[in-house]
């Protein structure tokens, strides 16, 4: 065998001193980003929520049984038909809603008060038009509107946040 380059072959290209630091420095780029990702996007420590006030304004702050994280035990509300309020045409609304409250012995007193837990959802959504109810913005009105008349309306209520499981708009 010879030493004599193959002429049916093409002869080797020799590469630039450029298109070898770009493939450095675009290599060195790629890590950087794939270590910060993994090693430095962990989310940052969960700050303490301030703690609700009384709606009266008093300093004390609201709770509702013993403190804790996570969701705490719910107490699932029978679905509320209810007409909308629509001039030009009838409008309907089935909603389910689950209540959460601070402690397992907090279900027997919300089960108890239970007619003016369903008058308050009742009034207020027939209060409602279609407009009102849509999105995750109106979701979240309807909420906080039915958890502020929860603690207007029904003494003593247990209740701590409130969940749509279900909405259907007709």
């Amino acid at each position: 065998m010879s030493d004599a380059p193959d002429p049916l072959l093409p002869a080797p290209a020799k590469q630039s001193p450029v298109v070898l630091l770009g493939v450095i420095f675009n290599t060195v780029l790629l890590l950087v980003v794939v270590a910060k990702v993994f090693f430095f996007a962990t989310p940052p420590p969960a700050a303490e929520a301030p703690a609700e006030k009384h709606a009266e304004g008093g300093g004390e702050p609201k709770k509702h049984g013993p403190e804790k994280k996570g969701l705490g035990p719910t107490v699932k509300l029978p679905d509320f038909v209810v007409h909308l309020r629509n001039p030009e045409a009838e409008r309907y609304a089935r909603m389910s809603f689950e209540l959460e409250v601070g402690a397992e012995e907090e279900k027997a007193a919300l089960t108890s008060a239970m007619p003016k837990v369903r008058e308050v959802f009742i009034s207020y959504l027939s209060d409602r038009t279609v407009e009102e109810l849509r999105g995750s913005e109106g979701i979240d009105r309807t909420k906080k509107e039915l958890l502020a008349r929860l603690e207007k309306d029904v003494e003593g209520s247990p209740v701590r946040s409130i969940f749509i499981t279900d909405i259907v708009i007709q």
